[in-house]
């Protein structure tokens, strides 16, 4: 049966997965973690990523070591144009299991799409808007009529970037032009190149504009201390028929963020290979996201959480703040102890 979003719908899956998550998690487990009764009910994963970013780090690190393998699993990963476009593809079920952020999938939820978000721990401030000399500030008369890239419309770029100009007075239809061009290293190239005004990064890319001479102009973190940067998220359906096989995608992970945190060299080796990063902003890349990720797939505080809505309501995406299970399951993380490796 389909379920769809709601609260009495949530329940009931709520009720099914605390069984199952139980019950798989006692299954007894060899030397390498790779589960000795099997049983996943789907062994071929397509993962779908918004852009290539240095943030999804651990998960490039379990899939160089093999950590999915042992868990049973043959990991595909695809990378789309931005969170609006790999929604459409979980939506579609073209992608099995999708990872971006909040924004993305609340947005899918608001469209009556059946998603729903079931593990977090991204939860990284990590945005900054930087402009071309002679724009100061996000103040409404330094930025009326400039061009502001983002990587899709419906992205976390695109949310952030719209919340901020409508807390500066102005109205992002029609004061200011907004552009979706893509992934950070080909937003700032448009930039290089005379095509934008302001853009919105996150590490390298904001190492990289520093270093090619533009102005930091306002830091996420100026808004809120943390922020649900990627979240785990699937069809309500797909998460009821398969809670085997996202615990053991989800034991794979846990240990990629060990790894990654414990094994500095050889996850700055991964960073540079995978995620496309420059070897010399890579520490600083490092640095700048690894503590604010969280193995145990918290969300970010309640005051993160409500600055996010909050962000939402000003901006038009929302007309109030949601409660959690609108699109929250939290049974993963609720029973994190009985099942971690």
């Amino acid at each position: 049966m389909r379920l769809r979003a709601g609260l009495g719908h949530a329940t009931t899956l709520g009720t099914l997965l605390v069984a199952l998550v139980v019950a798989s998690s006692c299954q007894q487990a060899d030397d390498t973690g790779t589960t000795r009764e099997g049983g996943l009910e789907k062994t071929d994963l397509t993962i779908g990523l918004p852009v290539a970013a240095s943030t999804f780090l651990p998960l490039y690190l379990a899939d160089e070591d093999g950590l999915f393998v042992n868990e049973g699993l043959d990991i595909e990963f695809v990378t789309f144009r931005g969170g609006s476009d790999l929604i459409k593809a979980v939506v579609a079920g073209s992608v099995d299991i999708g990872i971006t952020s909040l924004a993305g999938v609340t947005l899918g939820i608001a469209a009556d799409q059946p998603l729903k978000a079931f593990y977090a721990g991204f939860n990284i401030p990590a945005f900054a808007w930087y402009a071309v000399p002679g724009i100061p500030s996000m103040d409404a008369d330094a930025v009326r009529g400039k061009r502001l890239g983002v990587t899709r419309y419906g992205s976390s770029t695109d949310f952030l970037t719209r919340y901020v100009l409508v807390s500066r007075g102005l109205d992002p239809m029609r004061d200011v032009q907004i552009v979706q061009g893509g992934d950070s290293p080909t937003r700032l190239a448009a930039m290089d190149a005379g095509q934008l005004d302001i853009n919105i990064l996150n590490p390298p890319e904001t190492y990289v504009a520093e270093d090619r001479g533009y102005v930091r102009i306002l830091s996420q973190s100026d808004l809120a201390d943390d922020y649900p940067f990627h979240v785990f998220f699937a069809t309500e359906r797909f998460i009821a028929t398969h809670p085997k096989t996202l615990l053991a995608l989800l034991r794979a992970h846990v240990l990629g963020v060990r790894r990654t945190k414990n094994d500095r060299p050889h996850a700055l080796d991964v960073m540079i290979r995978r995620g496309r990063v420059d070897p010399q902003y890579a520490d600083r890349s490092y640095d700048g996201f690894m503590p604010y990720i969280f193995e145990d797939g918290r969300l970010p505080s309640d005051r993160g959480l409500e600055v996010f809505f909050d962000m939402g309501v000003q901006a038009g995406q929302y007309d109030d703040r949601w409660p959690r299970d609108r699109y929250w399951l939290s049974h993963y993380v609720d029973t994190f102890d009985a099942w971690k490796p």
